[in-house]
């Protein structure tokens, strides 16, 4: 009997029909995501996989033998060097539909400096799912699981190249290096592998945002060169991922039509555009107060500088935030004072990840958004006397994170004005959220303590234009309530037996 011998042969991959199963497209897949769906399906290493996807070279490789050809390294991030229509005409599907699949396509502006190499959710891919949107530099979480992206083996540390190089063994989603697989259940028996509808429908909502964004400097260039100002400070809020990025998109519209419009107020209003609900007009004398100080001086304020700059932000902000409690306790807790004050002082513990039952909607409400905006663990302290208490973290906490960069052409005072127009905005919107939250925690039953959803609230979108001037304005947009005739929603009743009930419940939650 004769040993077998081992015949290796460079053939070109089979041209017959291919295996591709519909289930297994999203809508949203990365061109990177279908490539390995497709050769884990017909099980294709990589070199097979640019047989047929991929044009080779009129010249051979020097590092192969005769008659082998060499394909050139594909960069999936962009869409040149790869039929697209071969690729269309085997899974199926339409061309402008795979193009979305590619970060060239998707953002033209911000492709260059996205990652070379893989950034993947291990859910997504444990769903057979990854898209482009992942690849971008400044997305480090996936938008439909909060998870935070890989970008290097779990096994060995190496960076999973996002491009196809037919020298690479193995196949996609798999370790060049180690082997380690990051999608295994992609080479399990599955009928599908696409996200839900609703995922899908999230997720193209937050890349219509991205592609949004990717366009607002040619847009902001276009708007100033109408208003005749080239130079004109024009800063947008962050947009808020809670909300569909439709309505960032009217909002951001509808500032730029308006600053850009020279028409009177009066025909403004005649069409319907966009107004600002406050105006700031400083005096001629302090324009352009913080270029003229940067050209004189030339230098760099130090860690003094910036330490009282803050303390002075901070004291601003902590005077905005106490007038707004002031004026919820008087207007909005109303009767419900007594259901408040009777919590604060019971509730002496720290209630962080504790799961209760729920008393007055308004009084749970407002104590949840003084320990949201103080940054307080423990309700009894909030009855502490305002000499004695202590820093309001969560204030300090908008500053950092909410608080606009402040332009070299604006003043102190505007700067100040323009971030008291925000707080207070920010403030009435987690106000009005605490109390949809509560209202449905009332309808539960339960409610549950997380410190962690003390940032998470809907917020109106804004933006503010020029320098605050008098031949250049300030003009602060907030974008209006859909659909909503009030600030607030409607109030529960107050009674005595209300009261009686709230405390009844408050004193089966003490320890």
């Amino acid at each position: 009997m004769q040993a077998p011998k081992v015949i290796i042969t460079y053939e070109t991959a089979p041209s017959h029909q291919w295996c591709w199963l519909p289930q297994w497209y999203s809508g949203g897949d990365s061109a990177y995501c279908l490539l390995a769906k497709f050769s884990r399906l017909n099980v294709l290493s990589i070199r097979e996989i640019c047989e047929v996807f991929i044009k080779p070279n009129p010249k051979t490789g020097i590092k192969f033998e005769k008659g082998h050809p060499h394909y050139p390294r594909v960069d999936l991030r962009f869409s040149s060097n790869l039929s697209i229509g071969r690729l269309a005409n085997i899974l199926k599907l339409d061309p402008a539909s795979l193009q979305s699949g590619f970060i060239d396509t998707l953002f033209p502006n911000a492709a260059r400096s996205s990652a070379p190499y893989l950034k993947w959710c291990s859910t997504c891919a444990g769903n057979g799912f990854h898209s482009a949107v992942y690849q971008l530099d400044f997305v480090h979480a996936c938008p439909l699981h909060k998870t935070t992206l890989l970008h290097r083996c779990r096994k060995c540390g190496s960076q999973l190249p996002y491009e196809l190089h037919a020298p690479t063994g193995g196949t996609l989603f798999c370790c060049p290096r180690c082997r380690a697989d990051a999608a295994p259940t992609l080479s399990t028996p599955k009928q599908g592998f696409a996200i839900s509808d609703e995922s899908a429908a999230a997720l193209a909502s937050h890349v219509d945002l991205i592609r949004f964004a990717d366009q607002l400097p040619t847009l902001i260039a276009k708007c100033r060169a109408s208003a005749g100002s080239p130079h004109m400070p024009l800063v947008l809020s962050k947009p808020d991922n809670r909300q569909r990025s439709l309505s960032f998109r009217h909002f951001v519209t509808d500032v730029l039509t308006a600053v850009s419009f020279k028409g009177s107020r009066q025909a403004q209003q005649e069409l319907h555009l966009l107004a600002p609900i406050s105006t700031f007009v400083g005096m001629h004398e302090i324009e352009n107060t913080r270029v003229t100080q940067s050209k004189k001086r030339r230098v760099t304020p130090g860690a003094v500088g910036v330490a009282n700059a803050t303390d002075q932000k901070l004291a601003e902000a902590t005077a905005i935030y106490r007038a707004i409690r002031r004026y919820l306790w008087r207007h909005r807790v109303c009767g419900h004072r007594a259901c408040a004050r009777y919590a604060m002082k019971s509730l002496w513990w720290d209630l962080d990840g504790e799961k209760t039952d729920v008393f007055c909607t308004t009084a749970l409400a407002f104590m949840r958004w003084r320990m949201h905006w103080e940054g307080r663990r423990v309700p009894s302290r909030m009855s502490e006397r305002p000499e004695r208490a202590a820093v309001a973290y969560g204030l300090l906490g908008w500053i950092s994170m909410t608080a606009p960069i402040p332009s070299v052409y604006w003043s102190k005072k505007f700067e100040a004005w323009l971030n008291a127009s925000i707080l207070s905005a920010a403030c009435f919107d987690s106000f009005r959220d605490w109390e949809e939250r509560c209202a449905t925690d009332v309808r539960k039953g339960k409610t549950t303590w997380d410190f962690r959803d003390h940032d998470n609230y809907a917020r109106r979108h804004w933006a503010c234009s020029g320098r605050g001037t008098s031949f250049e304005p300030g003009l602060f947009f907030l974008e209006p309530l859909l659909g909503a005739t009030s600030q607030f929603g409607e109030q529960e009743p107050f009674d005595r037996m209300h009261f009686l009930h709230s405390r009844q419940i408050i004193d089966r939650l003490k320890r």
